[in-house]
Protein backbone atom coordinates (compact mmCIF):
# COMPACT_ATOMS: atom_id res chain seq x y z
CA UNK A 1 0.00 0.00 0.00
CA UNK A 2 1.44 3.37 -1.04
CA UNK A 3 1.17 6.05 1.61
CA UNK A 4 -0.66 9.17 0.45
CA UNK A 5 1.31 12.24 1.50
CA UNK A 6 -1.02 14.50 3.46
CA UNK A 7 -2.02 17.92 2.19
CA UNK A 8 -0.47 19.43 5.31
CA UNK A 9 2.85 17.78 4.57
CA UNK A 10 2.69 18.87 0.92
CA UNK A 11 2.01 22.43 2.01
CA UNK A 12 4.99 22.29 4.36
CA UNK A 13 7.21 20.94 1.56
CA UNK A 14 6.16 23.72 -0.78
CA UNK A 15 6.92 26.32 1.91
CA UNK A 16 10.33 24.73 2.49
CA UNK A 17 11.00 24.77 -1.27
CA UNK A 18 10.12 28.47 -1.47
CA UNK A 19 12.57 29.24 1.32
CA UNK A 20 15.24 27.03 -0.25
CA UNK A 21 14.84 28.92 -3.52
CA UNK A 22 16.06 32.08 -1.80
CA UNK A 23 19.14 30.14 -0.72
CA UNK A 24 19.76 28.68 -4.19
CA UNK A 25 19.54 32.13 -5.79
CA UNK A 26 22.66 33.03 -3.85
CA UNK A 27 24.65 29.94 -4.80
CA UNK A 28 26.99 30.05 -7.76
CA UNK A 29 26.94 27.72 -10.72
CA UNK A 30 30.16 26.15 -9.41
CA UNK A 31 28.58 25.42 -6.03
CA UNK A 32 25.51 23.82 -7.57
CA UNK A 33 27.70 21.76 -9.88
CA UNK A 34 29.61 20.47 -6.87
CA UNK A 35 26.35 19.33 -5.28
CA UNK A 36 25.29 17.62 -8.50
CA UNK A 37 28.59 15.74 -8.78
CA UNK A 38 28.20 14.61 -5.18
CA UNK A 39 24.71 13.26 -5.98
CA UNK A 40 26.24 11.36 -8.90
CA UNK A 41 28.85 9.88 -6.56
CA UNK A 42 26.15 8.72 -4.15
CA UNK A 43 24.04 7.17 -6.93
CA UNK A 44 27.08 5.28 -8.20
CA UNK A 45 27.72 4.00 -4.66
CA UNK A 46 24.22 2.53 -4.31
CA UNK A 47 24.61 -1.22 -4.20
CA UNK A 48 22.62 -4.29 -5.12
CA UNK A 49 19.62 -3.15 -3.09
CA UNK A 50 18.76 -0.50 -5.68
CA UNK A 51 19.06 -2.82 -8.67
CA UNK A 52 17.24 -5.71 -7.00
CA UNK A 53 14.42 -3.47 -5.77
CA UNK A 54 13.95 -1.90 -9.20
CA UNK A 55 14.01 -5.31 -10.87
CA UNK A 56 11.26 -6.60 -8.56
CA UNK A 57 9.11 -3.50 -8.99
CA UNK A 58 9.47 -3.05 -12.78
CA UNK A 59 10.40 -6.47 -14.24
CA UNK A 60 13.23 -4.73 -16.09
CA UNK A 61 16.31 -6.98 -16.44
CA UNK A 62 19.29 -6.32 -14.18
CA UNK A 63 21.57 -5.63 -17.14
CA UNK A 64 19.23 -2.88 -18.38
CA UNK A 65 18.96 -1.40 -14.89
CA UNK A 66 22.73 -1.46 -14.41
CA UNK A 67 23.15 0.54 -17.61
CA UNK A 68 20.39 2.95 -16.65
CA UNK A 69 21.95 3.53 -13.24
CA UNK A 70 25.23 4.48 -14.94
CA UNK A 71 23.35 6.73 -17.34
CA UNK A 72 21.60 8.46 -14.44
CA UNK A 73 24.84 9.25 -12.64
CA UNK A 74 26.28 10.36 -15.98
CA UNK A 75 23.36 12.76 -16.47
CA UNK A 76 24.07 14.45 -13.14
CA UNK A 77 27.75 14.77 -14.07
CA UNK A 78 27.24 16.05 -17.60
CA UNK A 79 24.60 18.54 -16.50
CA UNK A 80 26.88 19.67 -13.65
CA UNK A 81 29.72 20.28 -16.11
CA UNK A 82 27.42 22.28 -18.36
CA UNK A 83 26.05 24.33 -15.45
CA UNK A 84 29.55 25.06 -14.15
CA UNK A 85 30.64 26.27 -17.60
CA UNK A 86 28.13 29.10 -17.35
CA UNK A 87 26.48 28.29 -20.66
CA UNK A 88 22.96 28.57 -19.20
CA UNK A 89 23.57 31.82 -17.37
CA UNK A 90 23.77 33.43 -20.84
CA UNK A 91 25.66 36.34 -19.28
CA UNK A 92 25.54 39.52 -21.40
CA UNK A 93 27.16 42.84 -20.57
CA UNK A 94 26.72 46.10 -22.43
CA UNK A 95 28.97 48.69 -20.84
CA UNK A 96 27.97 52.30 -20.40
CA UNK A 97 28.93 54.55 -23.32
CA UNK A 98 28.28 58.30 -23.81
CA UNK A 99 25.79 57.59 -26.60
CA UNK A 100 23.81 55.04 -24.58
CA UNK A 101 20.77 56.38 -22.77
CA UNK A 102 20.43 53.44 -20.40
CA UNK A 103 24.01 53.29 -19.21
CA UNK A 104 25.41 49.95 -17.99
CA UNK A 105 23.21 46.89 -18.69
CA UNK A 106 23.95 43.34 -17.59
CA UNK A 107 21.76 40.27 -18.00
CA UNK A 108 21.87 36.64 -16.95
CA UNK A 109 19.48 33.76 -16.30
CA UNK A 110 18.30 32.56 -12.90
CA UNK A 111 16.13 29.66 -11.77
CA UNK A 112 12.37 30.03 -12.08
CA UNK A 113 11.59 28.85 -8.56
CA UNK A 114 10.20 25.61 -7.07
CA UNK A 115 9.62 22.89 -9.68
CA UNK A 116 7.35 19.84 -9.46
CA UNK A 117 8.74 16.74 -11.20
CA UNK A 118 6.46 13.78 -11.95
CA UNK A 119 8.40 10.52 -12.06
CA UNK A 120 8.03 8.28 -15.12
CA UNK A 121 7.34 4.55 -14.99
CA UNK A 122 9.45 3.27 -17.90
CA UNK A 123 12.81 4.65 -16.69
CA UNK A 124 12.83 4.20 -12.88
CA UNK A 125 16.24 5.86 -12.58
CA UNK A 126 16.88 8.15 -15.56
CA UNK A 127 13.40 9.71 -15.89
CA UNK A 128 12.10 9.32 -12.39
CA UNK A 129 12.99 10.59 -8.91
CA UNK A 130 16.69 11.21 -9.57
CA UNK A 131 16.29 11.61 -13.32
CA UNK A 132 17.20 14.32 -15.74
CA UNK A 133 14.32 16.61 -14.80
CA UNK A 134 15.44 16.72 -11.17
CA UNK A 135 19.10 17.17 -12.09
CA UNK A 136 18.48 19.94 -14.61
CA UNK A 137 16.11 21.84 -12.31
CA UNK A 138 18.55 21.81 -9.40
CA UNK A 139 21.34 22.80 -11.78
CA UNK A 140 19.24 25.78 -12.86
CA UNK A 141 18.87 26.83 -9.22
CA UNK A 142 15.36 25.50 -8.60
CA UNK A 143 14.22 23.43 -5.60
CA UNK A 144 12.45 20.22 -6.68
CA UNK A 145 9.39 18.46 -5.32
CA UNK A 146 9.15 14.99 -6.84
CA UNK A 147 5.80 13.26 -7.15
CA UNK A 148 7.02 9.65 -7.11
CA UNK A 149 5.59 7.21 -9.63
CA UNK A 150 3.49 4.63 -7.76
CA UNK A 151 4.79 1.77 -9.93
CA UNK A 152 8.18 1.71 -8.18
CA UNK A 153 7.80 3.31 -4.72
CA UNK A 154 10.75 1.62 -3.00
CA UNK A 155 13.09 2.37 -5.89
CA UNK A 156 11.97 5.97 -5.76
CA UNK A 157 12.63 6.18 -2.02
CA UNK A 158 16.16 4.82 -2.36
CA UNK A 159 16.95 7.45 -4.98
CA UNK A 160 15.25 10.19 -2.96
CA UNK A 161 17.32 9.29 0.09
CA UNK A 162 20.49 9.56 -1.99
CA UNK A 163 19.65 13.14 -2.96
CA UNK A 164 18.40 14.11 0.49
CA UNK A 165 21.50 12.76 2.23
CA UNK A 166 23.80 14.59 -0.17
CA UNK A 167 22.02 17.89 0.47
CA UNK A 168 22.27 17.27 4.23
CA UNK A 169 25.98 16.50 3.87
CA UNK A 170 26.45 19.88 2.17
CA UNK A 171 24.56 21.63 4.96
CA UNK A 172 22.12 23.11 2.46
CA UNK A 173 18.39 23.60 3.19
CA UNK A 174 16.28 20.44 3.25
CA UNK A 175 13.68 22.13 1.05
CA UNK A 176 15.95 21.90 -2.01
CA UNK A 177 14.51 18.43 -2.59
CA UNK A 178 11.27 16.80 -1.40
CA UNK A 179 9.71 13.41 -2.14
CA UNK A 180 5.91 13.14 -2.32
CA UNK A 181 4.08 9.82 -2.60
CA UNK A 182 0.53 8.80 -3.44
CA UNK A 183 -1.75 7.62 -6.21
CA UNK A 184 -4.49 10.23 -6.26
CA UNK A 185 -5.01 12.62 -9.15
CA UNK A 186 -5.76 15.33 -6.60
CA UNK A 187 -2.17 15.36 -5.31
CA UNK A 188 -0.75 16.17 -8.73
CA UNK A 189 -3.43 18.76 -9.39
CA UNK A 190 -2.85 20.43 -6.02
CA UNK A 191 0.89 20.68 -6.63
CA UNK A 192 0.44 22.08 -10.12
CA UNK A 193 -2.04 24.75 -9.15
CA UNK A 194 -0.23 25.91 -6.01
CA UNK A 195 0.78 29.59 -6.34
CA UNK A 196 4.35 28.96 -5.13
CA UNK A 197 5.13 26.31 -7.78
CA UNK A 198 6.78 27.89 -10.82
CA UNK A 199 7.16 25.00 -13.30
CA UNK A 200 6.23 21.36 -13.86
CA UNK A 201 8.11 18.54 -15.60
CA UNK A 202 6.22 15.42 -16.67
CA UNK A 203 6.90 12.28 -18.71
CA UNK A 204 3.97 9.99 -19.41
CA UNK A 205 0.65 9.77 -21.20
CA UNK A 206 -1.04 12.46 -23.28
CA UNK A 207 -4.03 12.41 -20.95
CA UNK A 208 -1.92 13.04 -17.85
CA UNK A 209 0.36 15.65 -19.41
CA UNK A 210 -2.45 17.60 -21.05
CA UNK A 211 -4.43 17.63 -17.79
CA UNK A 212 -1.49 19.18 -15.94
CA UNK A 213 -0.93 21.65 -18.78
CA UNK A 214 -4.57 22.77 -18.61
CA UNK A 215 -4.45 23.16 -14.82
CA UNK A 216 -1.30 25.26 -15.06
CA UNK A 217 -2.84 27.54 -17.67
CA UNK A 218 -6.00 28.10 -15.63
CA UNK A 219 -3.97 29.50 -12.74
CA UNK A 220 -4.07 33.18 -11.89
CA UNK A 221 -0.36 33.15 -12.69
CA UNK A 222 0.09 30.52 -15.45
CA UNK A 223 3.30 28.50 -15.34
CA UNK A 224 5.14 26.35 -17.91
CA UNK A 225 4.48 22.61 -17.98
CA UNK A 226 7.20 20.72 -19.79
CA UNK A 227 5.33 17.52 -20.60
CA UNK A 228 6.62 14.73 -22.82
CA UNK A 229 3.47 12.85 -23.75
CA UNK A 230 4.37 10.14 -26.24
CA UNK A 231 4.78 9.65 -29.96
CA UNK A 232 4.26 7.05 -32.70
CA UNK A 233 7.72 7.84 -34.17
CA UNK A 234 6.97 6.93 -37.80
CA UNK A 235 9.52 5.39 -40.15
CA UNK A 236 9.26 6.45 -43.82
CA UNK A 237 11.00 3.79 -45.92
CA UNK A 238 11.85 5.05 -49.41
CA UNK A 239 12.17 3.13 -52.68
CA UNK A 240 15.87 2.45 -53.19
CA UNK A 241 16.64 1.69 -49.56
CA UNK A 242 13.84 -0.83 -49.11
CA UNK A 243 14.69 -2.48 -52.44
CA UNK A 244 18.32 -2.89 -51.36
CA UNK A 245 17.77 -4.11 -47.79
CA UNK A 246 14.15 -5.19 -47.17
CA UNK A 247 15.10 -8.17 -45.01
CA UNK A 248 17.79 -6.35 -43.01
CA UNK A 249 15.44 -3.40 -42.47
CA UNK A 250 12.71 -5.75 -41.20
CA UNK A 251 15.09 -7.22 -38.61
CA UNK A 252 16.20 -3.75 -37.56
CA UNK A 253 12.60 -2.55 -37.29
CA UNK A 254 11.28 -5.49 -35.26
CA UNK A 255 14.28 -5.34 -32.91
CA UNK A 256 13.58 -1.67 -32.23
CA UNK A 257 9.80 -2.16 -32.01
CA UNK A 258 10.05 -4.88 -29.37
CA UNK A 259 13.07 -3.59 -27.43
CA UNK A 260 12.22 -3.45 -23.73
CA UNK A 261 8.79 -4.93 -24.54
CA UNK A 262 8.14 -1.83 -26.63
CA UNK A 263 8.14 0.43 -23.56
CA UNK A 264 10.18 3.30 -24.97
CA UNK A 265 8.76 6.71 -25.83
CA UNK A 266 10.77 6.50 -29.07
CA UNK A 267 9.30 3.14 -30.09
CA UNK A 268 8.81 3.17 -33.92
CA UNK A 269 5.10 2.40 -33.92
CA UNK A 270 4.38 3.10 -37.61
CA UNK A 271 6.22 1.98 -40.76
CA UNK A 272 5.22 3.72 -44.03
CA UNK A 273 6.23 2.74 -47.56
CA UNK A 274 4.96 2.54 -51.16
CA UNK A 275 3.52 -0.77 -52.35
CA UNK A 276 5.67 -3.11 -54.35
CA UNK A 277 7.69 -6.30 -54.38
CA UNK A 278 10.28 -4.88 -51.97
CA UNK A 279 7.61 -3.96 -49.40
CA UNK A 280 6.15 -7.48 -49.74
CA UNK A 281 9.62 -8.84 -48.93
CA UNK A 282 9.82 -6.54 -45.94
CA UNK A 283 6.42 -7.70 -44.62
CA UNK A 284 7.34 -11.35 -45.08
CA UNK A 285 10.56 -10.80 -43.16
CA UNK A 286 8.67 -8.99 -40.36
CA UNK A 287 6.43 -12.04 -39.97
CA UNK A 288 9.47 -14.27 -39.58
CA UNK A 289 11.13 -11.93 -37.09
CA UNK A 290 8.04 -11.49 -34.90
CA UNK A 291 7.55 -15.22 -34.43
CA UNK A 292 10.87 -15.35 -32.59
CA UNK A 293 9.89 -12.74 -30.02
CA UNK A 294 8.77 -14.20 -26.69
CA UNK A 295 6.06 -12.49 -24.61
CA UNK A 296 7.51 -10.70 -21.58
CA UNK A 297 6.44 -8.97 -18.39
CA UNK A 298 5.67 -5.29 -18.80
CA UNK A 299 6.51 -2.59 -16.26
CA UNK A 300 3.38 -3.06 -14.22
CA UNK A 301 -0.16 -4.39 -14.43
CA UNK A 302 -1.65 -1.02 -15.44
CA UNK A 303 0.65 -0.67 -18.46
CA UNK A 304 -0.06 -4.27 -19.51
CA UNK A 305 -3.83 -3.74 -19.30
CA UNK A 306 -3.65 -0.44 -21.22
CA UNK A 307 -1.49 -2.08 -23.88
CA UNK A 308 -3.89 -4.96 -24.38
CA UNK A 309 -6.88 -2.57 -24.49
CA UNK A 310 -5.36 -0.20 -27.05
CA UNK A 311 -3.95 -3.05 -29.13
CA UNK A 312 -7.35 -4.75 -29.32
CA UNK A 313 -9.09 -1.46 -30.13
CA UNK A 314 -6.68 -0.68 -32.96
CA UNK A 315 -6.91 -4.17 -34.45
CA UNK A 316 -10.73 -3.86 -34.40
CA UNK A 317 -10.66 -0.80 -36.69
CA UNK A 318 -11.83 -1.09 -40.35
CA UNK A 319 -9.30 -1.98 -43.09
CA UNK A 320 -6.89 -3.70 -40.71
CA UNK A 321 -5.01 -6.91 -41.46
CA UNK A 322 -3.01 -8.64 -38.74
CA UNK A 323 0.42 -9.42 -40.19
CA UNK A 324 1.99 -11.27 -37.29
CA UNK A 325 1.71 -11.84 -33.55
CA UNK A 326 3.82 -13.58 -30.96
CA UNK A 327 2.53 -16.32 -28.72
CA UNK A 328 -0.09 -15.22 -26.19
CA UNK A 329 0.77 -15.64 -22.52
CA UNK A 330 -1.56 -14.26 -19.86
CA UNK A 331 -0.19 -11.20 -18.10
CA UNK A 332 2.70 -10.71 -20.54
CA UNK A 333 3.06 -8.28 -23.42
CA UNK A 334 2.72 -10.04 -26.78
CA UNK A 335 4.04 -8.27 -29.88
CA UNK A 336 1.83 -7.66 -32.89
CA UNK A 337 2.17 -5.97 -36.29
CA UNK A 338 -0.83 -4.97 -38.41
CA UNK A 339 -1.27 -3.50 -41.88
CA UNK A 340 -3.53 -0.81 -43.31
CA UNK A 341 -3.68 1.44 -46.35
CA UNK A 342 -2.72 5.10 -46.50
CA UNK A 343 -6.22 6.54 -46.78
CA UNK A 344 -7.47 4.57 -43.78
CA UNK A 345 -4.48 5.74 -41.79
CA UNK A 346 -5.06 9.35 -42.80
CA UNK A 347 -8.79 9.32 -42.09
CA UNK A 348 -8.92 7.24 -38.89
CA UNK A 349 -7.37 9.13 -35.93
CA UNK A 350 -7.31 5.94 -33.82
CA UNK A 351 -4.49 4.62 -36.01
CA UNK A 352 -2.33 7.64 -35.17
CA UNK A 353 -2.60 7.13 -31.41
CA UNK A 354 0.32 5.67 -29.49
CA UNK A 355 -0.03 2.07 -28.37
CA UNK A 356 2.57 1.87 -25.60
CA UNK A 357 4.12 -1.54 -26.06
CA UNK A 358 5.43 -3.88 -28.80
CA UNK A 359 2.88 -2.98 -31.47
CA UNK A 360 3.44 -1.71 -35.00
CA UNK A 361 1.38 -0.60 -37.99
CA UNK A 362 2.62 -0.98 -41.55
CA UNK A 363 0.98 1.63 -43.80
CA UNK A 364 1.02 0.82 -47.52
CA UNK A 365 0.88 3.74 -49.96
CA UNK A 366 -0.10 3.68 -53.61
CA UNK A 367 2.51 6.27 -54.58
CA UNK A 368 4.79 9.07 -53.36
CA UNK A 369 1.85 11.46 -53.24
CA UNK A 370 0.30 9.41 -50.44
CA UNK A 371 3.57 9.59 -48.50
CA UNK A 372 3.27 13.38 -48.70
CA UNK A 373 -0.40 13.27 -47.69
CA UNK A 374 0.53 11.30 -44.57
CA UNK A 375 3.38 13.71 -43.76
CA UNK A 376 0.99 16.67 -43.97
CA UNK A 377 -1.56 14.92 -41.72
CA UNK A 378 0.89 13.79 -39.07
CA UNK A 379 0.73 15.31 -35.60
CA UNK A 380 3.90 16.36 -33.80
CA UNK A 381 6.36 13.57 -33.02
CA UNK A 382 9.43 13.08 -30.86
CA UNK A 383 11.19 11.38 -33.79
CA UNK A 384 10.70 10.60 -37.46
CA UNK A 385 13.00 8.25 -39.33
CA UNK A 386 13.73 8.43 -43.06
CA UNK A 387 15.03 5.06 -44.23
CA UNK A 388 16.69 6.13 -47.47
CA UNK A 389 19.69 6.21 -49.74
CA UNK A 390 21.18 9.52 -50.82
CA UNK A 391 19.33 9.17 -54.12
CA UNK A 392 16.09 8.64 -52.21
CA UNK A 393 16.71 11.82 -50.23
CA UNK A 394 17.30 13.84 -53.39
CA UNK A 395 14.18 12.42 -55.04
CA UNK A 396 11.97 13.07 -52.00
CA UNK A 397 13.05 16.57 -50.98
CA UNK A 398 9.46 17.80 -50.56
CA UNK A 399 8.63 14.95 -48.18
CA UNK A 400 11.73 15.51 -46.07
CA UNK A 401 11.09 19.25 -45.80
CA UNK A 402 7.56 18.51 -44.56
CA UNK A 403 8.85 16.05 -41.99
CA UNK A 404 11.16 18.68 -40.48
CA UNK A 405 8.03 20.51 -39.30
CA UNK A 406 6.67 17.46 -37.52
CA UNK A 407 9.39 16.23 -35.17
CA UNK A 408 12.16 17.09 -32.75
CA UNK A 409 14.68 14.52 -34.03
CA UNK A 410 14.86 13.53 -37.72
CA UNK A 411 16.86 10.38 -38.41
CA UNK A 412 18.54 9.36 -41.65
CA UNK A 413 18.42 5.54 -41.33
CA UNK A 414 18.82 3.65 -38.08
CA UNK A 415 16.01 3.35 -35.55
CA UNK A 416 14.92 5.93 -32.97
CA UNK A 417 14.91 3.87 -29.77
CA UNK A 418 17.47 5.13 -27.29
CA UNK A 419 18.74 8.65 -26.73
CA UNK A 420 22.24 10.02 -26.18
CA UNK A 421 22.70 12.35 -23.21
CA UNK A 422 24.59 15.00 -25.18
CA UNK A 423 24.21 18.67 -26.09
CA UNK A 424 22.94 18.01 -29.63
CA UNK A 425 20.16 15.63 -28.54
CA UNK A 426 16.61 16.95 -28.96
CA UNK A 427 14.10 14.92 -26.98
CA UNK A 428 10.99 16.98 -27.48
CA UNK A 429 8.85 17.78 -30.48
CA UNK A 430 5.79 19.65 -31.70
CA UNK A 431 2.48 19.16 -29.87
CA UNK A 432 1.14 16.65 -28.92
CA UNK A 433 4.46 14.86 -28.42
CA UNK A 434 5.39 17.62 -25.96
CA UNK A 435 3.82 20.82 -24.69
CA UNK A 436 6.73 23.01 -25.79
CA UNK A 437 8.84 22.04 -28.79
CA UNK A 438 11.52 24.62 -27.99
CA UNK A 439 12.99 22.47 -25.23
CA UNK A 440 14.51 19.04 -24.63
CA UNK A 441 14.24 16.76 -21.61
CA UNK A 442 17.46 14.90 -22.48
CA UNK A 443 20.95 16.36 -22.63
CA UNK A 444 22.43 19.34 -20.78
CA UNK A 445 20.14 21.74 -22.65
CA UNK A 446 17.33 20.38 -20.45
CA UNK A 447 18.49 23.01 -17.93
CA UNK A 448 17.12 25.76 -20.24
CA UNK A 449 13.57 24.85 -19.26
CA UNK A 450 13.97 26.12 -15.73
CA UNK A 451 15.67 29.51 -16.08
CA UNK A 452 14.53 33.02 -16.93
CA UNK A 453 16.49 36.19 -17.77
CA UNK A 454 16.87 39.18 -15.47
CA UNK A 455 18.64 42.41 -16.44
CA UNK A 456 20.52 44.77 -14.08
CA UNK A 457 20.83 48.44 -15.02
CA UNK A 458 23.58 50.64 -13.56
CA UNK A 459 24.20 48.48 -10.47
CA UNK A 460 27.43 48.87 -8.51
CA UNK A 461 29.76 45.92 -9.03
CA UNK A 462 29.64 44.72 -5.41
CA UNK A 463 25.89 44.08 -5.62
CA UNK A 464 25.95 42.15 -8.91
CA UNK A 465 25.80 38.35 -9.05
CA UNK A 466 29.14 36.59 -9.50
CA UNK A 467 28.31 35.82 -13.13
CA UNK A 468 28.17 39.55 -13.98
CA UNK A 469 30.90 41.06 -11.83
CA UNK A 470 33.72 42.99 -13.52
CA UNK A 471 36.41 40.53 -12.46
CA UNK A 472 34.43 37.54 -13.77
CA UNK A 473 35.42 35.42 -10.75
CA UNK A 474 33.77 32.30 -12.21
CA UNK A 475 35.81 32.64 -15.44
CA UNK A 476 32.83 31.94 -17.68
CA UNK A 477 32.34 33.09 -21.25
CA UNK A 478 30.24 36.26 -21.48
CA UNK A 479 29.09 38.46 -24.34
CA UNK A 480 30.56 41.88 -23.61
CA UNK A 481 29.61 44.63 -26.05
CA UNK A 482 28.86 41.95 -28.64
CA UNK A 483 32.12 40.00 -28.22
CA UNK A 484 32.44 36.60 -26.53
CA UNK A 485 35.26 36.26 -24.01
CA UNK A 486 36.02 35.29 -20.42
CA UNK A 487 38.35 38.15 -19.54
CA UNK A 488 37.79 40.40 -16.56
CA UNK A 489 36.70 43.99 -17.22
CA UNK A 490 39.50 46.40 -16.41
CA UNK A 491 38.59 49.48 -14.45
CA UNK A 492 39.96 51.82 -17.09
CA UNK A 493 37.35 50.69 -19.64
CA UNK A 494 34.44 51.12 -17.24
Amino acid sequence: MIEETSKENIELRIQMASEAYQFLKNTTIKERAALMNAVADRIEALGEELLTTAHIETSLPLARLTGEKARTAGQWRSYAKAVASGIYTEARIDLAQPEKQKGDLRKYSIGLGPVVVFGASNFPFAFSTAGGDTASAIGAGCPVIVKAHPAHPQTSKIMADAITNTIKEFGWPEGIFSHITGTSYETGAYLTQHQDIQAVAFTGSFTGGKALFDIANRRENPIPVFAEMGSINPVFALKNLIENKAEALAKEYVTSLTLGVGQFCTNPGVFIAVKGESLDRFISAVKNEITGIAPANMLHKGIYENFEHHKANTIAQPDIEVIATTAIEEGKGSAAVIQTNAQSFINNPVLSEEVFGPFGIIVTCENKEELIQIAKKLKGQLTITVAATSDDARENAELIHLLKDKCGRLLFNGMPTGVEVVYAMQHGGPFPSTTDSRFTSVGPDAVKRFVRPISFQNWPDEFLPEELKNENPLQINRIVDGEVHSESLKSEVL
